[in-house]
């Protein structure tokens, strides 16, 4: 599943982002921007860098993906997380993307740089679920 918007803006708008030909993208995976287009996110994208989640899986040929907006405080999102939930101190801890863009790499410790770009503020299911909900955080709302 990846993200999943959950709360906030409709999930049902999205925008056109282009693409560098040949790249294929999966669906609900966090894309970043790297000069004139996207990309997947990974663990090193940022506050700065992070734009949209995928609306759709393309493959190597399209140009074009759709994106929903990340636009920060009041989206609440569904991820996937890459460690079991419910542990010490994961919950309202800065967390970084995992590699792939597709979840969060909860721990508990809080990344306190630009790369700390997701806040999860609930548990979802069992532990072994791997889900919460939580908000990206964006540049307009962190002074780093």
């Amino acid at each position: 599943m990846a993200f999943r918007l959950v709360g906030g803006m409709p999930e049902n708008f999205a925008v056109q982002y282009p693409v560098t030909a040949g790249t294929a993208i999966a669906a609900g995976v966090v894309l970043a921007i790297n000069g004139n287009v996207v990309e997947t996110a990974t663990a090193s994208s940022t506050i700065h860098t992070i734009v949209a989640v995928s609306a759709e899986a393309i493959g190597t040929g399209p140009s074009l993906i759709l994106g929903i907006p990340i636009t920060g405080p009041g989206q609440i999102w569904e991820a996937d997380t890459l460690n079991n939930t419910h542990a010490t101190n994961q919950l309202f801890e800065s967390a970084i993307l995992a590699t792939g863009g597709a979840s969060i790499d909860n721990t508990a410790a809080d990344v306190t740089g630009p790369t700390g770009v997701f806040t999860p503020f609930a548990n979802i299911g069992a532990v072994t679920n791997k889900k919460v909900l939580g908000e990206f955080t964006r540049l307009q709302s962190t002074s780093t």
